[in-house]
C-alpha cells in the first residue's frame, strides 16, 4: 500500500492525518463512545458461574489480557451498532475491526497498560522476517485506534494512521518490541478529549516522581481530577499545579 504520507515532509502529517481521519466514517464521538462503554463492561465480566463467579475487578489481570478482552468487546459493541458496516476481526489475515464495504477503512487496535502514553507493536514489526510464512498477512500500515490505560483507568484514547514504516525496528528478535517515534505520536495520532481522561493517575505528568506521587496521595490526590479540585493547605500541592497548568490543560 502507498503511504498517504508518501512524499510529505514532516511539518505537513497533521493536515494529512486529519484529512484521513474526516474521511473515515467512524467519528471521533463515536469511538470514544463505544470504548468507555466496552472499557466499563470489561471489569463487570464475570470468570464462573453461580456463587463461585469471579469479577475480573476482582483479581490481577495481565494487561495484554485485558487488552485483548478490550478490542474484543470494542468490535462487538460496533458491529452490533453497525451489523452492517463493522465487525470484529475473524482470522490473521484481517485487521481487528473490519470494514465490511470499505476495507481501506479497517482498523487495527493496539493498547498499553504501562503508566504512560506509549504503544507497542510485536516483535515483528518493523523487522522483515527471512521466512514470509512467519509474517502476518495483514498490513501493518493504516488507520489505528489506540488505547492507554494503568490498572483498571483508562488513560488515553487515539486514532490516526500509522505506516509499517513508522515502527522501529528491532536489533533482534528478542530484543524489545517495536515503538513509535515523537513526531508519529505528535502528527499521526489524534487524541480524543473527554472527562476520562480526568481518571488519569497525577503519575502521569512530567516533573512528578513517585515520592511526590506518595505525598499527594496522603492528601487523597490521586487523579488530574484530584488534583485540579484540590482545597488542602499542602503548598507544594498548590505549587505544582501551577506550574503544570499547561500539561493539566490537556486533560480536561
Amino acid at each position: 500500500m502507498l503511504s498517504p504520507y508518501a512524499d510529505l515532509s514532516t511539518d505537513k502529517w497533521l493536515s494529512k492525518t486529519k484529512e484521513l481521519i474526516e474521511l473515515h466514517p467512524l467519528k471521533l464521538n463515536v469511538i470514544k463512545d463505544i470504548a468507555l462503554l466496552s472499557w466499563g463492561t470489561l471489569w463487570l465480566t464475570k470468570i464462573g458461574e453461580g456463587d463461585t463467579a469471579i469479577r475480573l475487578e476482582e483479581i490481577e489481570v495481565p494487561a495484554t489480557v485485558v487488552g485483548y478482552f478490550f478490542e474484543k468487546l470494542f468490535a462487538k459493541e460496533l458491529q452490533s451498532r453497525f451489523p452492517t458496516e463493522w465487525r470484529g476481526g475473524q482470522s490473521k489475515d484481517e485487521k481487528d475491526i473490519v470494514c465490511i464495504n470499505h476495507p481501506f477503512y479497517s482498523i487495527e487496535m493496539k493498547t498499553s497498560g504501562q503508566l504512560g502514553v506509549k504503544i507497542f507493536g510485536n516483535r515483528s514489526y518493523g523487522q522483515k522476517a527471512e521466512d514470509e510464512s512467519l509474517v502476518s498477512k495483514v498490513e501493518k500500515s493504516g488507520y489505528y485506534i489506540t488505547a492507554n490505560f494503568y490498572g483498571k483507568t483508562l488513560t488515553l484514547l487515539r486514532f490516526g494512521w500509522i505506516d509499517a514504516s513508522d515502527w522501529k525496528p528491532q536489533k533482534s528478535a528478542t530484543g524489545q518490541a517495536a515503538s513509535l517515534s515523537n513526531d508519529v505520536y505528535k502528527y499521526k495520532l489524534i487524541e480524543i478529549p473527554g472527562d476520562y481522561r480526568l481518571s488519569a493517575p497525577i503519575g502521569l505528568l512530567n516533573g512528578i516522581g513517585v515520592k511526590a506521587v506518595k505525598e499527594f496521595a496522603e492528601e487523597s490526590v490521586v487523579t488530574i481530577y484530584d488534583l485540579l479540585n484540590y482545597q488542602g493547605s499542602n503548598k507544594r500541592i498548590h505549587r505544582f499545579r501551577e506550574i503544570a497548568k499547561d500539561q493539566i490543560y490537556k486533560f480536561t
